[in-house]
Parts: structure tokens; sequence; C-alpha cells
């Protein structure tokens, strides 16, 4: 019966199929130490297949190459293809750590412009209310605080750190607020000011914004929206009149 019915030689199917998904695996260049473990099983199988087609001719068939040359080509593509892997690893890597930088940029500029035009409503809103009255600083990053626009921020470094907090210092990625006041030339500014801390070429910068609550002008020891001055600012004492002689 063996000899009318010889069959293939045991490893020559198992050859075959190693040696394919050797290729395969090197030509995916995500699998390049898979490719060469197939590969040498593909060329052990090959040769068992041989030595025991050779020693019983009658019981099993002449084993093909296809085991020895997919085997080989399984061995030989990694080898070949890793230099160009590695150079397109050289250009891609870096472009792609580049834009994920800047997207990471772009999202906290675009947090700090959208909590500043928040503020801005915010702030337009209050006057609408009660027109002549100075808007609460705390009341307007109170309100801020609890909008759920700036809720939903997410810090695009840290997911676990905060991306919006009330503060002057903050962490790479988070938005922070704080009152300000500052009186230049007899005019006093308040305002809301944000800082967005960003990473850009390798160094930490910062963004700031700002949104002016109410300004107050010294004039004649009152102000502009008649609001006294605390300290109005000292006259010349005036020059009595020269007696006639």
């Amino acid at each position: 019966m063996s000899d009318a019915f010889p069959r293939p030689a045991p490893g020559a199917k198992a050859a075959k199929i190693c040696g394919i998904l050797a290729i395969l695996c090197a030509l995916t260049c995500i699998g390049f130490p898979i490719a060469i473990l197939l590969g040498i099983v593909a060329l052990v199988q090959q040769a068992k297949a041989k030595r025991l087609a050779k020693a019983e001719p009658q019981s099993y068939l002449p084993v093909p190459a296809t085991g020895l040359v997919t085997g080989i080509i399984g061995l030989v593509l990694p080898v070949v293809m890793l230099p160009f892997v590695g150079i397109v690893g050289a250009i891609a890597i870096p472009a792609l750590l580049s834009q994920r930088e800047r997207a990471r940029e772009v999202a906290v500029q675009a947090m700090v412009e959208a909590a500043q035009r928040k503020a801005e409503l915010i702030v337009a809103d209050l006057h609408a209310k009660a027109p002549g009255q100075i808007p609460s600083q705390d009341g307007v990053i109170q309100a801020l605080s609890g909008d759920p626009g700036i809720l939903a921020f997410r810090n695009p470094y840290n997911p676990s750190a905060p991306a919006f907090k009330r503060g002057k210092e903050g962490g790479l990625g988070t938005v922070t607020v704080h009152p300000d006041m500052e009186e230049v030339g007899g005019v006093t500014t308040w305002s809301i000011k944000f800082r967005g801390t960003l990473r850009h070429g390798g160094q930490e910068r910062l963004i700031e914004a700002e949104v002016i609550t109410h300004t107050q002008e010294k004039v004649q020891g009152r102000t502009e929206d008649g609001w006294e001055v605390v300290h109005p600012p000292t006259e010349a004492p005036a020059v009595p009149p020269a007696e006639p002689r």
C-alpha cells in the first residue's frame, strides 16, 4: 500500500507554511524576530522532510523546494529591510513627536482663548445686569470655575493634572486664573489674568491673556465714576496776592 500511495514527507507542509508566514511577518515590518524564527523552523522542517524522503523513497513523495525557498526568503528579508526601516523610523518618529507637541501647544492656546472669551461674556453680562456697579473679580472667577465649558478642559500633557485652576502658578498644560490690579499714570485697572504653560522647542513658555473688569481714574479727588479717592493728589498751596504798597 505504501508503494502504491506515497505520501508527502513529514515536515514538508510545515516548512512551506512556516516559510510563507516568515515572509508575511517580514513584509509587515513588525515581526522581524518572528520572521527569522519561522524561517529557521522552515529550513529545519525542510531538511527533515528531505532526509525522510531520501531514506524511504517508496513511502514519501519527493520534497518540493517551496519550504527551502520561502525559509531562505523569510530569513533574508528582515536583514535586508532592517536598514530601510531604521531610516524611515529616523525620519518619521521625530516628525510624529513634533506633531504631537504642536497639537499640545494648540490645545493650551485654545484653552486660554476659550477662558478669556468666557470671562469677557461674564463681565459684559454683569455690566448689563447692574450698570454702574463694579463687577466682582472673585465672582467672575467663580463663574468661570463652574462653567461647563471650562470644566471640560483636559490637560494635554498630563490627563491626571488639572487643566484649569485659580492661582498664578500652574504646571505644564494648566491654565491659571487670578485677579490683578495695576495703577499707571493715575489710572487704576482691575482685570482677570490668564496664564497657560506649554512646551515649545524643548523649553517651557507662557501664554498670557487678560480681561479688564473696570478702570478708575483720579480726577480732583474723585474718580471719573464718582468714587472717592482714598489718597487724592496733593495740590500746591495757593500763593497770596501781594499787598499794594
